[in-house]
């Protein structure tokens, strides 16, 4: 059984992290890069002083570095890259598996584990990405669109008489805004709610019926409400696919 377990999925912009003991989830919670030593070793210090595991996804070379010379001067703290000393396998027909970024690996791999197939996976981060994996468990492709927070922030930098500061919608307080900043929270939570469910639905035309959608990402549950075609959110779904993905590698 593994006993204690530091899932982190390091993105674009923020750290995803989920602290397991036997098994179960213990903590869920974003913080910054820097902050990640300080919790590694709170959660050591948190127990009986055996070892933890420490597992990390990213999309970010830089921090990956920073992290391994950090963690690797802790005592009994053991470090797992995923892609580097944890492989991650994943039936495919992608042209160059190996440009294919680690964070979709992750959400394709526990998505074939944990779900009912066909399946397609949204997750809603500093970019979207749409990855459709078949009845047989094989990832067939995706697309990559900018992220809500991204469109939001550049629409606010691009446009001279638009607002510079707003924080990002999580309510829009309907179809049609009557200021400035709420023609651009609409914009933005039903624009992006529009775009999925019209996705989803020009995927279920070319591929499957039968297609369910899992959305996950800091952005999941905030978009979740205006859209109609959803089935499964689950912000949760990165670090649940590393802890599956270690334990396949750690029975």
């Amino acid at each position: 059984m593994i006993k204690r377990l530091f899932a982190i999925d390091i993105g674009n912009t923020a750290a995803t992290t989920g602290f397991y003991e036997a098994g179960r989830l213990k903590s869920f919670k974003s913080i910054a890069y820097n902050d990640i030593p300080k919790y590694a070793k709170k959660y050591y210090k948190s127990g009986r002083k055996n070892y933890i595991d420490i597992i990390i996804s990213s999309v970010n070379p830089k921090i990956t570095a920073f992290l391994r010379k950090k963690i690797n001067k802790i005592k009994d703290l053991r470090l797992w890259i995923v892609g580097e000393n944890l492989p991650i396998k994943i039936r495919h027909k992608y042209n160059n598996c190996n440009s294919l970024g680690i964070d979709r690996k992750v959400n394709i791999y526990g998505a074939v584990k944990m779900y009912r197939l066909p399946i397609l996976v949204i997750d809603y981060g500093t970019a979207i990405t749409c990855d459709y994996i078949d009845a047989k468990g094989i990832f067939r492709g995706g697309m990559i669109i900018p992220g809500p927070e991204t469109a939001f922030r550049a629409l606010g930098q691009k446009a001279a008489l638009l607002p510079k500061k707003l924080a990002l919608p999580k309510k829009a307080k309907s179809l049609l805004g009557r200021s400035t900043q709420d023609c651009m929270e609409a914009g933005i939570l039903l624009g992006y709610a529009a775009m999925t469910d019209e996705l989803i639905q020009r995927f279920k035309q070319r591929y499957s019926k039968r297609l369910r959608v899992l959305a996950t990402g800091g952005f999941a549950e905030v978009i979740h409400p205006y859209t109609r075609n959803i089935q499964i959110v689950d912000p949760r779904h990165s670090v649940k696919s590393l802890l599956a993905l270690f334990r396949e590698n750690h029975p």
